[in-house]
């Protein structure tokens, strides 16, 4: 009897310990399921579950649970979270370099950000968005481009928009570019917009297709026009302090998890946005283009030298250009 208390003993022991041994990874978006933020956040999850063999585990939080995108980016930050995903320009607050990827048109086709989130530039960024906000992108999602929608008129030329009031993310990138066509774009948080739009505290929004579809936001617009001048881009983040902690094959699974999690989600993305501005249209929304899509582009570009500093520098951007462009 002592014999088999002593064996219980050391196996109950040897159990807790491999429990303690787990690791949880807690994760989150505010957005919803179904999303392209949550399809790349349940990729991370069943590759960091598959390849550890279940000694890391991921709890997703997903539509908002933790609060707003920027409140995760502050979570993450301080550890509350690991992992989170949001749009870039929801870090750039707290990593001024990353609004180099929110310059607008710095992005021509969808084809330019692969090339440029597979490179080493990429690793660079990432070390310097951890120096300054104690976050580090992992991977980088993308959700389609950004086109406006609106509850006033269709806009296919640079004076339709004049009188519209936009929510405009509270990035300088995006706000010197509507200020550049004309008008001054509303700053508010994501979690406020539907309201907004529904209250007529604002007129319209841009974002993706699939983001449209996602807030069902043909119940408040009727409006979309192609704008295509910002690609959506987001990071899958990880706390550096948990990050660094980690044993050295525990970060190249986490970085590899997100990697692959990223290039799956782009996929996705491709395969569904077409389906997307279908359904906005199905549920009677009005799509059209611009007209003179190359004044807003003249106009908007012109607002890069004065962003130049805050990003990086411009050595820094013609570099991304670049490799982009080779």
């Amino acid at each position: 009897m002592k014999r088999f208390i002593a064996v219980l003993v050391v196996s109950l022991l040897m159990s807790s310990s491999a429990v303690m041994a787990k690791t949880v990874i807690r994760a989150a978006t505010a957005n919803p399921p179904g999303s392209l933020h949550a399809a790349g956040l349940e990729k991370f999850k069943e590759l960091i579950e598959e390849r550890s063999n279940g000694e890391m585990t991921v709890q997703l939080y997903l539509g908002g649970q933790m609060g707003s995108e920027q409140e995760n980016v502050k979570q993450v930050g301080s550890g509350l979270l690991q992992v989170a995903v949001m749009a870039s320009g929801n870090v750039s607050p707290f990593s001024p370099k990353v609004g180099l990827l929110t310059l607008p048109y710095i992005f021509p086709d969808i084809e330019d950000a692969y090339t440029l989130f597979r490179s080493d530039f990429m690793d660079e960024m990432a070390d310097d968005i951890a120096k300054e906000g104690n976050v580090r992108p992992m991977a980088w999602l993308v959700g389609g481009y950004r086109v406006l929608t609106n509850s006033k008129q269709a806009i296919t030329k640079i004076e339709d928009l004049q009188g519209v009031k936009v929510r405009v993310p509270k990035v300088q990138t995006m706000l010197a570019a509507y200020k550049s066509w004309g008008i001054e774009g509303h700053p508010m948080a994501w979690t406020e917009v539907f309201n907004g739009l529904q209250q007529g505290v604002i007129d319209g929004q841009d974002n993706p297709h699939l983001v449209n579809v996602d807030q069902k936001f043909w119940e408040v617009q009727k409006y979309i026009t192609d704008l295509h001048y910002m690609l959506w881009t987001g990071p899958i983040i990880v706390s550096e302090v948990w990050y660094k902690k980690l044993p050295a094959d525990k970060q190249e699974l986490v970085k590899k998890a997100a990697q692959d999690a990223a290039e799956y989600q782009w996929q996705w993305v491709a395969d569904k946005e077409a389906g997307a501005l279908a359904k906005c249209q199905e549920m009677g929304m009005e799509f059209a283009k611009l007209e003179d899509e190359e004044l807003w582009i003249e106009k908007a570009k012109s607002i890069w030298p004065q962003f130049y500093d805050k990003v990086g520098g411009k050595e820094y951007v013609d570099q991304a250009l670049s490799i982009m462009n080779n």
